[in-house]
């Protein structure tokens, strides 16, 4: 996406309510003998993703299901059709079935334990890559949503989760308001790990800081009374530094800056900016002998 002239960062990052995704899993709810939503099959307290079976476990799919195993999958079935609103949980139910083939004692293959409780592969993929990322968001972002965990997949297949975690961080940090569709446009300019073997985190906070920093492409274009453009921008860059200090954020893009100025100067009820751009320009006139 291009950003236009006069977009905000707010306006190219997407940083308003949208519509939601649907989680896709209503048909669970309609599944009999489902547990109360928030609690397990019998009623006791509600459950975390540290209290659901680990899908890492061994697993012996030519061997019938041991007593554990069977009280691991109950468990697996009853968030996967009570929690069907929580990504990350389902996610994580979902994936201790199918690696430790928890679903072989009724169904021959997990596919079709997914078509018989109305969960579709690409649902089932989505939440199974999601639920560790999720479990690193949580603590910091408790009320994480479903969207911003599928809009880091693609960080998560192109990086790892720790690096789609520090991604998120970044943005929170950056961005007056984190959405998804505000992660989608950071992560599409993204260029991808530079050096597999190398820090991912890292590489991916230094790419995600300079798409957040640096001008865009219509940025600066001419110099300024002989000013160059890398040094214009190297001003700016330090000013604009000094503008997050002074309003205690984290960092604030250049295109932010720059709208919140235009806004400002175009103010018909507030002419303090204009005012003061007509007092710089004046002065600058008469100190290079243009007036």
């Amino acid at each position: 996406m291009t950003a236009t002239a006069d977009e905000t960062t707010a306006d190219r990052f997407g940083l308003t309510d949208g519509s939601r995704r649907a989680s896709g899993l209503a048909g669970l709810a309609r599944k009999k003998g489902a547990a109360a939503a928030g609690g397990t099959a019998d009623g006791s307290a509600p459950l975390t993703l540290d209290s659901l079976p680990d899908p890492s476990l061994a697993a012996t799919p030519d061997q019938p299901l041991t007593d554990a195993e069977l009280k691991d999958y109950a468990l697996c079935e009853s968030v996967i059709r009570s929690h069907h609103a929580s990504f990350w949980m389902t996610g994580k139910a979902l994936d201790a079935v199918a690696h430790r083939h928890l679903y072989r004692a009724q169904y021959p293959t997990f596919e079709a334990l997914l078509e018989d409780w109305d969960v579709t592969l690409a649902d089932s993929s989505r939440m199974r890559r999601g639920w560790r990322l999720a479990a690193l968001l949580l603590p910091d972002v408790p009320k994480l949503t479903r969207s911003h965990v599928e809009a880091l997949l693609p960080i998560v297949e192109r990086y790892d989760v720790e690096a789609a975690a520090t991604l998120h961080g970044v943005l929170r940090e950056a961005l007056p308001k984190v959405t998804a569709k505000a992660i989608t446009e950071i992560v599409r300019e993204l260029p991808g790990p530079q050096a597999p073997d190398a820090d991912l985190s890292g590489q991916i906070r230094d790419q995600a800081e300079k798409v957040l920093t640096d001008p865009g492409q219509d940025d600066v274009k001419t110099p300024l009374d002989g000013t160059t453009d890398a040094v214009l921008r190297e001003a700016v860059t330090r000013r604009t530094r000094q503008l997050a200090d002074d309003l205690k954020r984290g960092r604030i893009p250049q295109q932010e800056v720059a709208r919140a100025l235009t806004e400002a100067f175009a103010d018909p009820a507030d002419t303090r900016v204009y005012d003061a751009l007509v007092r710089w320009m004046k002065g600058r006139a008469r100190a290079t002998g243009q007036q």
